[in-house]
């Protein structure tokens, strides 16, 4: 554990309501980032609940005015023209779309009918309804998110039967699957979120929740409008306290994230089925703010002839705030991103990587090491720079 002697200004935790919340030291003077993938400012707060070991950014007034001012401005999937991003499983693998991989993996884990209703909420421009038309074209199929903006891209997905902005608890009817797709990190009271979303459910209906996995990346920490940071214990944790039991919960779904399918529990606990060890949620958020002052520190030191970065998501664009003036370009095997600008930089194929200039890879340490073995052979293994290990 980590010698604190000061508690954060909240005075409760907003996942389990007990706490304190202490503060996880060196977060404030860590470039950070917004979960549309641009640099933010450094500062904000960053602490461990000692009651449930849930680690959180408090709910104060600087953060929410910080939350809504990186939302006035979101660009969703802005560095794909809007198109959601490309995972390649164990670093490597077959290319597929994030909701596409989580609806099909999760198919095969929860046996669903042939026809239902879906309810995406926090559905952004329609990855997830898209994605689950596809796979279950009999479905009747409706988005909610808090403004209208991409209603237009919502109502002209297949099977959308309608878009409803505002509160999950003012969408009408009952439904048998409700997703969201990384929406609980965002919401300051997950508990309540999840009752409300689960009163949206029928009897044997499902929620399906994807979240980041902060222990498997450091960079999730970093992001400025993330309020909570899930482990997969955490998160079974808020959801057995909503009234929910846990159908299955995977951490090798996506990459880096949290998959897990709920239902409605005949006898609500507000107990897990697994207790979180609170000692080693509080070394490793320390652990990774280190990690993190460690790679802005690397980067520092490879300034001087410039250099590229490697992928085009959180942790690149949080690579780009700690060393902006020495990023000279970006590397991707994504087709949606090859050939696009960011921050007026270029978005290239590692095949076409500028000769001589280093290359940082900006994922977890494990990660980028065998992204670094799977191009040596293209850049150059003395090129290829991975993050220190934490």
């Amino acid at each position: 554990s980590v010698a604190v002697d000061t508690i954060l200004a909240a005075p409760t935790c907003h996942a389990c309501g007990a706490g304190p919340v202490w503060p996880v030291p060196g977060f404030a003077e860590l470039p950070r980032v917004t979960s549309d993938a641009k640099p933010f400012r450094a500062g904000g707060r960053l602490g461990v609940c000692r009651a449930c070991g849930t680690v959180q950014k408090p709910i104060t007034p600087a953060w929410q005015a910080e939350a809504d001012e990186v939302y006035a401005a979101y660009a969703i999937y802005h560095n794909a023209a809007g198109t959601e991003q490309t995972v390649f499983a164990g670093g490597g693998g077959f290319p597929a779309s994030r909701s596409g991989r989580v609806v099909r993996e999760v198919r095969r884990r929860v046996p669903l009918p042939a026809a239902g209703r879906m309810l995406d909420l926090g559905c952004g421009n329609g990855a997830m309804l898209r994605a689950f038309g596809s796979e279950f074209p009999e479905w009747a199929l409706a988005g909610n998110d808090l403004c209208d903006t991409h209603r237009a891209a919502v109502e002209s997905v297949p099977g959308v039967e309608g878009f409803y902005p505002g509160a999950a608890a003012d969408v009408p009817g009952a439904f048998d699957v409700v997703t969201m797709i990384h929406v609980l990190e965002h919401v300051p009271d997950p508990v309540g979120y999840l009752r409300a979303a689960a009163g949206r459910l029928t009897a044997d209906g499902v929620i399906l929740i994807e979240v980041p996995d902060h222990r498997q990346n450091p960079f999730d920490l970093a992001v400025a409008d993330h309020c909570t940071h899930f482990t997969l214990d955490t998160l079974r944790a808020v959801v057995a306290a909503a009234g929910l039991k846990v159908v299955t919960g995977a951490d090798d779904i996506v990459p880096r994230e949290l998959t897990l399918v709920a239902r409605a529990a005949t006898a609500p606990s507000m107990r897990a089925d697994t207790d979180v060890d609170v000692g080693a949620a509080v070394a490793t958020a320390t652990r990774h703010v280190s990690w993190l002052a460690g790679l802005a520190t690397q980067a520092q030191e490879l300034s001087g002839k410039g250099f590229g970065v490697f992928g085009t998501s959180i942790g690149a664009a949080w690579l780009l705030g700690a060393a902006r003036d020495a990023v000279r370009f970006f590397l991707d095997e994504d087709a949606a991103k090859v050939g696009q600008t960011w921050d007026g930089l270029p978005i290239l194929h590692p095949a076409n990587a500028p000769t001589g200039m280093p290359v940082v890879i900006s994922l977890p340490d494990a990660l980028a090491a065998d992204i670094r073995t799977r191009l040596a052979p293209e850049i150059g293994l003395d090129r290829l720079h991975v993050p220190r290990a934490a």
